[in-house]
């Protein structure tokens, strides 16, 4: 497998996640998704102290250190998150105070804002250091708990994760199930990073299933050492789903619901089917492909389908959505190609535009190939790498995926590409 693998360069550079000058004749590009880049290993305090951060973005209280414990007991109490948005991180209030907004429209959780000289109880400061962190549940302490916004921290979904943190949620992929539904790909991961993948054995999920989509899980790219993923789902039709920057899923506001007993004050509260849950107002919340007032109504799947065609037997061409359009944001594409017995795929690509590599790896858009039946892909590509290119697959199958950055607006800057299938 890994002779097949195909990237033009070997490391991984941490980067600053600002907007990046285009190339020669190309528009700026959008800025780099921050979970795509590689965090500090330590971060400097407000008080000069050095504190090593967990799992790339957590900071955990001494006592966490040591103790490892579940943070049931760490909730906020009655659910209420006083927070200070000190003088450092004003400049990004706009967008702490969105996802503040976000979490509560959607949660029990409320959150009441004090002046920065506030010393009165256990609070949330937001602060601006380096890169997206936070304190893990509430730490108990009148001088405040730390969630720093750094320079490219400014997205709702971003911001909203961290705040996840604060109110005592861990990592999705920490969970002790994870193997079900993603796999480690510790050979891709820079060799002093590969703890921030261990399993969290004293976290609680209280019953609330594994969820691909949730704000909390990781991308497949974070820590990479060679531009190729370190997380991959194991149905690849379900790749796009990991390192959703958009808002909390339905399983992150069930769980968020049990956690802080939103449905504690309803008196005769429905039962809900199909992993619907009870909220505050003492009604389901339905999850996708789910209706009627008790969610007893499948109508779909949880998990929305990517674009493609998963089930290509014929030769043809596959083109990028809207091609020879500029390809729109936030796609995630699929196609698996399936060759007559005896015969192996062959992919001839010809226009190859995709938005550029930066630093190594392709932070906005990508393609990526599977020559096999793994859901490792061999080829991660961006730019014109692949132009004219043809890729062979080693068996009867071959898969294709195709990612366009979705995580803000911003103009499309590529085509994408034109390829066509024959079997040799």
């Amino acid at each position: 497998m890994a002779g097949l693998r195909r990237v033009l360069l070997l490391s991984v550079l941490a980067v600053a996640v600002e907007a990046r000058p285009g190339r020669a004749g190309q528009p700026e590009p959008p800025p780099v998704p921050p979970f795509r880049l590689l965090p500090p290993l330590n971060v400097t305090l407000p008080d000069g102290t050095v504190r090593e951060l967990f799992e790339g973005d957590i900071l955990l209280s001494e006592e966490q250190r040591l103790s490892r414990k579940g943070l049931l007991s760490q909730t906020w109490t009655n659910g209420v998150v006083p927070f200070v948005i000190t003088s450092s991180s004003s400049g990004e209030s706009s967008v702490i105070l969105a996802a503040i907004a976000h979490w509560e429209a959607v949660t029990c959780i409320t959150f009441q804002q004090k002046p920065e000289s506030y010393s009165g109880g256990p609070h949330v400061r937001f602060i601006k250091s380096d890169g997206c962190w936070s304190a893990m549940g509430m730490t108990n302490s009148s001088s405040g708990q730390l969630l720093s916004v750094g320079d490219g921290c400014q997205y709702l979904g971003v911001v909203a994760h961290e705040i996840g943190h604060a109110i005592g949620f861990f990592h999705e992929q920490s969970r002790g199930d994870r193997g079900n539904h993603v796999t480690v790909v510790w050979d891709n991961i820079k060799s002093e990073m590969a703890f921030n993948f261990q399993i969290e054995t004293a976290a609680q999920w209280l019953g609330v299933p594994y969820d691909l989509g949730s704000l909390m899980h990781y991308g497949g790219f974070g820590f990479t050492s060679n531009g190729f993923p370190t997380i991959v789902t194991n149905d690849i039709l379900q790749s796009g789903l990991i390192g959703n920057l958009e808002g909390l899923s339905h399983r992150d506001k069930h769980l968020a619901s049990l956690m802080y007993l939103c449905d504690d004050s309803c008196s005769s509260p429905p039962t809900c089917a199909n992993g619907g849950y009870v909220d505050s107002s003492c009604t389901c919340v339905c999850p996708p492909g789910t209706s009627g007032a008790t969610c007893q109504t499948v109508t779909g799947t949880y998990y929305e389908a990517p674009c493609g065609d998963q089930d290509i037997t014929t030769a043809g061409t596959l083109t990028t959505p809207d091609y020879p359009n500029l390809y729109p944001p936030g796609q995630h594409c699929v196609w698996i190609v399936a060759a007559p017995a005896g015969k192996r795929v062959r992919i001839q690509f010809g226009t190859f535009k995709i938005l550029y590599r930066y630093d190594v790896k392709c932070p906005w858009d990508w393609v990526t190939v599977h020559t096999d039946s793994d859901s490792i892909p061999d080829y991660v590509n961006c730019g014109t790498e692949l132009q004219n290119q043809s890729i062979t697959s080693s068996g009867g199958r071959l898969a294709l995926e195709f990612h366009s950055y979705g995580g803000g607006s911003y103009p499309t800057l590529q085509t994408g590409f034109t390829a066509s299938v024959t079997f040799v």
